[in-house]
């Protein structure tokens, strides 16, 4: 007998990969809402096959393209070298957070590992 699902549309999860929760550091370049180009060091909420979610100092809109690099571990530089995930996204999401950053949710449009 097959169970029915009550969950309202709005609350189930929407992903389809897996995420992991890490402090990778990610290097995230782009123009921000007031149009200016940046690149800025930020650390990672969650990392994802399909995208990744990490707090910025400046605001950006939804749907800008940005250019990030993940350093695929939280341990320092110089001890060992590590894997490094390249990535083109689009901003899906921006949530302004109580300490002045943002909240930035992307998805991959491209991804390669070095």
């Amino acid at each position: 007998m097959q169970q029915r699902d009550d969950t309202p549309t709005e609350l189930k999860e929407r992903r389809v990969s897996a995420r992991i929760d890490v402090p990778y550091t990610v290097r995230v370049r782009g123009t921000d809402i007031e149009n200016c180009r940046f690149k800025e060091h930020a650390l990672l909420e969650n990392l994802s096959e399909g995208g990744l979610y990490a707090r910025l100092r400046r605001k950006l809109v939804e749907g800008a393209d940005v250019s990030l690099v993940v350093r695929l571990s939280s341990v320092p530089a110089e001890e060992i070298s590590v894997v490094h995930l390249a990535a083109r996204g689009a901003v899906l999401r921006v949530d302004p957070q109580p300490d002045g950053s943002y909240g930035i949710a992307v998805e991959f449009t491209h991804r390669r590992i070095f």
